[in-house]
Order: C-alpha cells, then structure tokens, then sequence
C-alpha cells in the first residue's frame, strides 16, 4: 500500500516538474520581451566633427565631435516557426519598438564653456535574426535591423538657442546578443547618416554621420 501511495506521490507532483525540465532542455529559443541599457561610443566623423562642405557658401555648417553617450532598446524577439538543427537553430524578426540614445560633444572642442551641444535620437529598428543555442540555457542572436527615427540636434551657444530637426529611415544596424537565462549582453554596429533640414524640403540638407558602437547590458523575458 504504501509503495502504492509513494508512486501516485511521483507522479502526481514530481512529474510535471521533470516535464518542465525537459521542455526547457529541448527548446531555449523562444520568443519574449527584452529591454537594454549602456553607453554607444560614436565613430568615424561623428567623433572626429563634421565641417559640412558640399553646400553653398557661406553656409559651411560645424557640427562638433560626439563623445560617449548612452542608448536604450526595448523590443521584442519574435520567431517564425519552430526551432531546427535538433532545436539549435531559429529564425524570427527583432522588433526594436523603441530605440533611444544621445551623444554630448566633446567638451574639449569648445572655447566657450557657455556652449552646449547635445545629439539626440529616437525611433524604431526591424530585422531578421537567427539564434544559435549551442549548449544549455545559453543563446546567441545575431541580426541585421534597419533604423528609423528623428534626430534632434540642440546647442546653446552664449544663451541663444539654435536647434536642428532631422530623420533617417534607413539606418543599418549589425547586432549580436549573448544571452544566458534572463541576462543579456548585446554589441551593435549603428551607422548611417542623418540628414538634417527641420523637416522643410525648401531648406538645404545636412548630411551629417553618426555612426556608433553600442554595448548594452539587460534582459530577456
């Protein structure tokens, strides 16, 4: 009787657990929420200061080196399908549904401790992914999103305000997450060019690079 009893015992509340286990061996890919902060690093020309030379005199517009800022990422992972590759492989879209980040200027670059001069960006990225599960709970994502956003572009100088308005709809971004359990680390290669104009087609364009190198720490539900 009581091996009887011992057995229901078994069965009743220990093998859900067992099945639980085994479910999360057999597939770590899922698709789920993630959120992700760090500092962006800007390359190229939009560390070393753009003087914008294919206008027409006088208007020879400066825009000042960037230095480190920071980004934000929130999005979800959403995958098309089941797992392959004995459930080492899956294929989806990373939904970047809100993408932020801001660069200050180089302090350094400004006679005038007056002045100040920030870069700001704000939009959305997409793209497909693939995601490799070589072992245990850890998964790697690797992805190519295309960025949309506004940017805006705020300097004082001596107290007198000169803001700038622009936008981008097909910046490239190349990306790969290092996940293991909730923990998340991401590098991404953002870059690209912002055109500057206040939204006024009768204005001349400000092609301005903005190129970035992000590392981001979060999480993954």
């Amino acid at each position: 009787m009581k091996k009887h009893l011992l057995t229901a015992f078994l069965i009743t509340f220990l093998f859900p657990f067992f099945s639980f286990a085994q479910e999360i061996n057999v597939n770590q890919i899922k698709s789920g929420f993630y959120l992700k902060l760090g500092p962006n690093f800007p390359l190229g020309n939009f560390a070393t200061g753009q003087t914008l030379k294919d206008v027409s005199p006088p208007d020879h517009p400066v825009y000042f080196p960037a230095t480190m800022g920071g980004a934000m990422d929130m999005g979800f992972l959403i995958y098309l399908g089941p797992a392959f590759a004995n459930n080492h492989l899956r294929a989806g879209i990373d939904a970047t549904f809100i993408s932020f980040s801001f660069n200050p200027i180089k302090s350094d670059t400004i006679s005038s401790p007056k002045t100040q001069y920030w870069y700001y960006f704000i939009g959305q990225k997409f793209g497909p992914v693939i995601s490799v599960c070589p072992v245990d709970r850890l998964v790697i994502d690797l992805s190519y999103k295309l960025n949309a956003y506004v940017a805006y572009l705020h300097h004082i100088v001596r107290g007198k305000y000169n803001d700038e308005w622009g936008k981008n709809l097909t910046q490239s971004e190349i990306s790969m997450n290092i996940r293991y359990s909730v923990m998340l680390f991401s590098f991404q290669y953002n870059f690209g060019q912002v055109t500057y104009n206040d939204f006024d087609s009768s204005k001349p364009n400000h092609y301005v690079d903005n190129t970035t190198f992000r590392f981001l720490i979060g999480f993954k539900f």
